[in-house]
């Protein structure tokens, strides 16, 4: 009974497309939302801005590709995501700032979803455009069914930063050695084992998927060895480490199982 809760708990975070609008707020709900207004003052990125009373303000819920600096080259498609901003916000007297559980990130940088005067969402916009990718950092997650049914609209029509290789969905045996930063990978549990910070999954020879203690309670009844042989679809940040590679999930809305 608790590995059937498992499998259905998890399935019901892969949205459809066709549900979107019944998932996302309407302006005026997201407007009723907003318990603060700020006056810009720098745009740094396509998810970051500093606000005129010296807050450093990052978007929740999506990830945006760095904007290079001092010299070094822009990640694909960051520079797009930063003008897409600005012609967003540039005559905007104010932007609204709406919050979740989490208020402040480990940099001390402010942590809001961001709303035009008219109520438009910022991140919704940029994920339309193909622009951003929803993320979820547990434990704000109230807008992520919304984002991941936008982010699937944008995804299907092959826009923006989807069309890169690196946005695709591939196997976990063919992910490449070099591969770092945020990936879609996709494979059949091997094994499951247990360190004294973190749970690993293995998809390969050399990836497995990591999911630290601490984010546990964010995946019910994850210590269920029943997992080995399920065909997963995971979606994290990879990296290397003594030549074995692993990619971090935070919540199960970055792991759906495949084979029910």
């Amino acid at each position: 009974m608790k590995c059937l809760f498992f499998w259905s708990f998890l399935a019901a975070f892969f949205i459809s497309t066709a549900i979107a609008d019944e998932l996302c707020l309407s302006s005026s709900q997201q407007l009723a939302k907003v318990t603060d207004w700020g006056d810009i003052a720098r745009i740094v990125d396509g998810d970051t801005i500093h606000l005129k009373d010296g807050r450093k303000v990052r978007f929740i819920g999506i990830d945006t590709p760095e904007l290079g600096h001092n010299g070094e080259a822009s990640q694909p498609y960051g520079r797009q995501a930063y003008d897409a901003l600005v012609q967003l916000l540039n005559n905007q007297k104010k932007i609204g700032l709406s919050y979740d559980k989490d208020k402040k990130d480990r940099y001390q940088r402010v942590l809001a979803y961001i709303n035009l005067s008219d109520g438009q969402s910022v991140e919704q916009i940029l994920l339309s455009k193909g622009l951003a990718h929803s993320i979820v950092v547990p434990p704000n997650d109230q807008r992520i069914k919304c984002y991941r049914s936008i982010e699937t609209s944008a995804r299907k029509a092959d826009l923006g930063l989807w069309r890169l290789s690196e946005n695709k969905w591939i196997k976990a045996s063919r992910l490449s050695k070099k591969s770092k930063g945020l990936r879609y990978v996709n494979g059949i549990v091997l094994a499951y084992s247990e360190s004294r910070n973190s749970i690993y999954l293995k998809l390969s020879r050399r990836l497995s998927v990591r999911i630290s203690k601490k984010d546990k309670k964010y995946f019910p009844n994850l210590g269920s060895k029943s997992l080995i042989g399920k065909h997963l679809r995971v979606r994290g940040w990879v990296n290397t480490y003594r030549g074995r590679q692993s990619i971090h999930v935070r919540t199960a809305y970055d792991l759906e199982i495949l084979n029910q």
